[in-house]
C-alpha cells in the first residue's frame, strides 16, 4: 500500500526493526536485536562507499511489517537474543536474506527436535561479526539471492500449516 511504500533506492536496503512502543525495552536497556550495532556497520560500510541504505523500523504493528520486508534486500532479525522471531518467519516467508544470532545450543536443539532440517537458512552473525557479514551481503548479490531462495523453501516446509495443523491434532488426540 502506498502508506507504505518506502522511497525508490539503488542502495541495497538493510531492514532492522523493533517493537518497542509496549515495551520496557529501548536501545540502552535490555536490547536483544542489537540495533545500535546494525547501525554502526552500516554507517561504516556508507563511509566506505557501499551502496547502501539502513532501513529502522520501529512501533509498526507486527501486520504491516511484511510491506516493509518486501521491499527490503536484507533483513537483520537479532543479534544478541541468540533465536529468531517473527521477524525471521516473516522474512523468510517473503524470500529475504535473514542475518541473526543463533545460540549454538539453541541450535542442536531445534535440529535433534526438527531432524528433517539439517541447515537454517540464516546468515550468522552477532555484534563482534555483523560488520563483515553484511560487507559479503552486500558484495555479493548472487549470494543475498540464494539465501532468499533458501530461506522461503524453509519458511514453506516449517510453517506449512497443513502440516502443523496435523500435527497439532495428532497431539490433541494423545491427551486424555
Amino acid at each position: 500500500p502506498n502508506l507504505h511504500r518506502l522511497p525508490k533506492s539503488e542502495n541495497v536496503r538493510i531492514l532492522h526493526s523493533a517493537y518497542l512502543e509496549k515495551s520496557d525495552r529501548n536501545w540502552d536497556e535490555r536490547n536483544i536485536k542489537g540495533s545500535p550495532y546494525v547501525l554502526q556497520a552500516i554507517n561504516r560500510l556508507k563511509r566506505e562507499g557501499f551502496p547502501v541504505e539502513y532501513t529502522y523500523i520501529k512501533d509498526k504493528p507486527s501486520n504491516e511489517m511484511r510491506f516493509y520486508q518486501v521491499q527490503a534486500d536484507i533483513v537483520v532479525e537479532q543479534l544478541i537474543y541468540g533465536w529468531w522471531g517473527s521477524t525471521f518467519i516473516e522474512a523468510a516467508s517473503l524470500g529475504k536474506p535473514i542475518v541473526c544470532y543463533i545460540r549454538p545450543e539453541w541450535k542442536k536443539f531445534f535440529f535433534k527436535t526438527f531432524p528433517e532440517h539439517s541447515s537454517l537458512p540464516i546468515v550468522e552473525a552477532d555484534t563482534d561479526t555483523i560488520y563483515p557479514i553484511l560487507k559479503n551481503l552486500v558484495s555479493d548479490e548472487n549470494f543475498r539471492k540464494e539465501l532468499g531462495v533458501k530461506a522461503r523453501k524453509f519458511a514453506e516446509a516449517q510453517y506449512d500449516p497443513v502440516r502443523n495443523t496435523g500435527e497439532m491434532i495428532r497431539l490433541l488426540k494423545t491427551i486424555e
